[in-house]
Formats: C-alpha cells, structure tokens, sequence
C-alpha cells in the first residue's frame, strides 16, 4: 500500500467524517484516496484560509477535531491568521499539510514550515518516515484532542508514493475523564458559598455537556441561586428556572442588576475574561470560585478567589453533598426573579418599528429583530467581527452552545465566512446565519461563496453593508476627522452573490425587509440579505 492511501485510511479510522481542503501537488492523492474510499465527505474550498477556518467551524458545532488539509509553502503561509484564531480559541484541529522535500533548496514553494506554524501557536508534529507515518498522524489527533489545540502533521511530498512493507494500526483517540474536585480547596470553596446571602452560577464553554448542565441546574434550586453563562455557553440554561441569559457586556438589565448584588460566583468552565467580567466590575469586591475542566484550559484571563480543576459535573454534584452534610440553607437569592426574567422576555419579543435611517437604509437593530422572528428558532449564528456584532449577538440568539460559532479569538475580520461553511456541512437539522460586515465580507473571498453552492448549504448571509470599515469610521468621526479613508465603494452584493447562485435581497426599506423574511421562509438554496446601513447612525 502506498504511503498517500495509508493516511487516508487512517483519516477513516480516526472518525474523520468531513474533510475541508484545497490540493496541491503534496495532498491531491491523499485526498483522492480519501473520498475513493468513500467513508467521509470532502469539502473542495478556493482559498487555503477558509480550508482551515472551515475545520474551526466543523469543530466548535460538532465538539470534534476538525481536519483539513493543504498543499505546501504559500498554503501554509495563506492559513497563519486561521491557525491562530484556532490556537487562541483553544480549537481541536489537525491540519494535514504538505511540504517540500529536504534539501530541495531550489523548489520555488520551500520555507521552514515549523517555524511558520510556530508563530501562530499551533502545535508542529513532523512526519518523521513513511513508516512511523500513522504513529505521527496518531500523536497529532490525540494532542488536538486533549489540549484543544490546532496541530499542523507535516508530511513531505516525495513520500506520498513509497511503498509500506509493514502496515502499523492507527490508535484511536483515548477517552479524557477528570476527577471531581476534592480535598481543602473544595471545602473551603463550599465555605465560601455557605456563607454568600446572593451567589450566582456562572457556566461558560468548558461547561456545556448534558451532564454538566443537569448538574449545575440542580446545584442552582439547592442553594437557590439564578443561573448565567458567558457568551460563548449561550442557550445553556434554556428553560430553566432562573436563568438570566449573559453575563458581561451582553447582559439585559434583570441579569446586569442579579449580577451586581451577588456576592459570590460559582464559574464553570469559564475563563473569566474581560468581556464576562465587564473589565472585572461585575467580580470586583466579590468571592469567585472558578473550576475548570482541566489543566489545558486556554489561558486563564481573570484571576479568581479559588481556583479548582475538576470534572465540572462531579464538582457541582460534590459541592451540593457538602452543603448537604453541613445542612446549609438555601439562599433565597432567586425570590421575585421570575417576573423580572418573563418581562424581559415579552419585551424582547416586541419587535420596534423599522424605520429608515437615511434614504435607501435602514436601522440595525430593529431590522435584525425582525429578520430574528422570521429565522427557524434553532439555528447555527456565525458572527464576524465589526461594528456590527454585539448588535448580532443581542438580536439573534441561539438555543444551544454549540450552535453559536465566535469568530473573534484573533480579531481578524474576514473569518466568518470559512466557518459558516464548515457549521453549515456539519450540521443538516438547521440552517446556518452568518452575519457578516461588507468590509469583512468581502475579505473573506466571494468566491468561496460557490463553495456553498455546491455543497447546496443551507446558509442565510445577513450583510451589515454601511459601506465603510466600521471600527475605523467610528475613530474617525470619534475625532471630528473625515472618515473618507474608512470608507469602502459600494458593491452591489445583491447582483454579484446572485451570479454565484445565492438567492438575494436587497434591504433598503421595511417593504424589502419583508421580502427578505419571505426569502427566508421559502428559501430552496443559500440566501444572502443585503441590509443597507447608514454608516453614520449605526447603535453598538
């Protein structure tokens, strides 16, 4: 057997059931021994980028190791500012990826791949020889697993066709169960949470398994406590008593108010970052016991009370033994929260008139409301970064974690596209928004968007099109200064994405906004809505 079947095989055996790629000369027989063996799907991308931001995408709906696949030097090169948003993001990834041969000095694509991955802070595994291939190509999967990192498996294009006289086994990825938290620390954690009068349950990302969740709403009507995730764990708590949706810059007033007066959080899986924390003036003065799932968590951006690494729902099964032992009381701290949290909840569903901004425009948010209402309740959002985005994140919500697909670890605009092919291949039971910026939009590569087409994605694009880099038109006008060079010539995104076989609206007034609902209800393929904002009164 040759080498190039072999990894393909081993793809096979370690459960790859989408494979996002662009060929070259260093992968094209892999991936074409790869879909003859006829076991998984292969996702052909135009742009090396969204190959990798694809698998990012594959990942983060699916909780698995996404994979991709590339050719050698300038591909490399293509996927730095991808490899870092999955690095930063603590994304499990394995990138398979070609590279010239050693000592072919004079091959116009040669460059030191290892330190080009380096620099991103993916992780590099060698393909050492044809033989210790699977070996290597196993180390990589279980690295990416149980670090829940990008890793870059660098195989050398002259031994893509050696021969195998010995075929080794791929290993499969071995299961990764922690312990629940025990000892002092968890019983002085507990002490801590005996003697709050309002604690709060914090879950975050790293707490989002059905068990987890069972376990810490039940932990929530023990000690009487309202319940919040990050943004990133959003839907979590869906339905359940006292949950008051996000905590951080997100939050509507009830839980903004809830979490002000708390006196302890309780953080499961979350990091803790800025965005949660609102620049620590939601944990200031406060006692927060942070636990985490395990020692790989990505870096710790807060710094808490106490700090315990445990199985999240054996710690909350844990905490409530002891308060049992100890015959603590609850706290009384959700009394009257349910009004509150049902108030909230009419309002939101009271969409506000859309009224144009200037001629030919409309106004965001109520138009995004809208466009909420006539979207299928369950959905995948994938959000690019700009202006635009709390605006997205606020209007358009999802009812479960791993239906919202961020995008912004890097800060890069232009990532969303790539991975709302990857949500939108990966999951079938619901359609897949993007909500993307034009400046971003158009980075991300049109011409991916045939890559949609083809794979007859159930996409819906919503473009916040102001015509301008918003972030910079925003320091501009900030300044009093002329924003021109923040300004982007208007595309007619409608005519273009049709010509590429996207369904398209334009919005402009609250009549076209209607038509963009009706597109949606009876959308047979991709479906792009070209809402057109005014750059000047645009509400962040």
């Amino acid at each position: 057997m040759k080498l190039h079947q072999r990894l393909a095989q081993a793809l096979v055996a370690h459960e790859t059931t989408h494979l996002y790629g662009l060929v070259g000369d260093a992968n094209l027989f892999m991936v074409n021994a790869y879909v003859e063996a006829g076991s998984g799907r292969y996702v052909a991308c135009t742009h090396e980028a969204n190959v990798v931001l694809a698998a990012i995408g594959f990942a983060q709906t699916t909780g698995r190791t996404g994979v991709a696949t590339i050719t050698h030097g300038p591909a490399l090169t293509n996927v730095v500012t991808a490899l870092t948003e999955a690095a930063r993001g603590g994304i499990p990834l394995v990138v398979l990826c070609g590279d010239t041969a050693p000592g072919d000095l004079q091959h116009l694509q040669n460059i030191d791949q290892r330190e080009v991955v380096a620099s991103t802070g993916a992780t590099f595994i060698e393909m050492r020889s044809a033989a210790s291939a699977i070996e290597d190509l196993d180390r990589a999967f279980r690295i990416a697993a149980h670090r829940r990192c990008p890793v870059v498996f660098n195989m050398r294009v002259d031994l893509m066709w050696e021969e195998l006289a010995t075929v080794s086994e791929p290993v499969p990825v071995p299961a990764y169960a922690m312990a629940p938290a025990s000892g002092a620390q968890l019983e002085e954690a507990a002490g801590m949470l005996a003697s709050a009068r309002r604690p709060l349950i914090l879950a975050g990302r790293g707490a989002c398994s059905p068990e987890a969740r069972d376990a810490l709403i039940a932990l929530a009507a023990r000690i009487e406590a309202p319940l919040a995730t990050t943004l990133k764990a959003q839907g979590l708590f869906g339905g359940a008593p006292g949950d008051i949706g996000i905590c951080g810059g997100l939050s509507h007033a009830t839980a903004t108010e809830v979490i002000m007066q708390s006196d302890c959080i309780l953080a499961f899986g979350a990091s803790l970052s800025k965005h949660t924390t609102e620049e620590r003036a939601y944990t200031k003065g406060k006692r927060v016991v942070q636990i985490l799932p395990d020692a790989e968590e990505t870096p710790r951006l807060d710094t808490p009370s106490l700090r315990l690494i445990g199985d999240i729902a054996g710690t909350a099964r844990a905490f409530a033994e002891l308060l049992d032992m100890a015959e603590i009381p609850g706290s009384g701290a959700t009394a009257g929260l349910a009004a509150k949290l049902t108030a909230e909840a009419e309002a939101f569903a009271t969409v506000p008139a859309v009224a144009q901004t200037a001629p030919g425009t409309v106004d965001m948010g109520p138009a995004l409301r809208r466009l909420h209402q006539a979207l299928p309740r369950e959905r995948v959002l994938v959000a690019d970064l700009g202006r635009f985005v709390t605006t997205a994140w606020r209007n358009l919500p999802v009812t479960r974690p791993q239906d919202l697909v961020y995008t912004s670890h890097f800060g890069g605009i232009g990532c969303g596209l790539g991975q709302a092919i990857g949500a939108a291949t990966a999951i079938a039971d619901r359609p897949t928004v993007l909500v993307a910026g034009d400046g971003g939009f158009t980075l991300s590569g049109l011409s991916e968007l045939v890559t949609a087409v083809r794979e007859e994605a159930d996409m819906i694009v919503i473009l916040c099109n102001d015509g301008s880099y918003g972030a910079e038109h925003v320091q501009f006008t900030n300044r009093r200064m002329d924003p021109a060079l923040s300004m982007i010539a208007r595309i007619d995104f409608a005519a273009t994405c049709a010509t590429l076989g996207f369904a398209t609206v334009r919005v402009t007034d609250a009549a076209s906004l209607d038509a963009a609902c009706t597109a949606i209800a009876e959308r047979k393929g991709p479906v792009l809505i070209d809402l057109r904002l005014d750059p000047e009164k645009i509400e962040m």
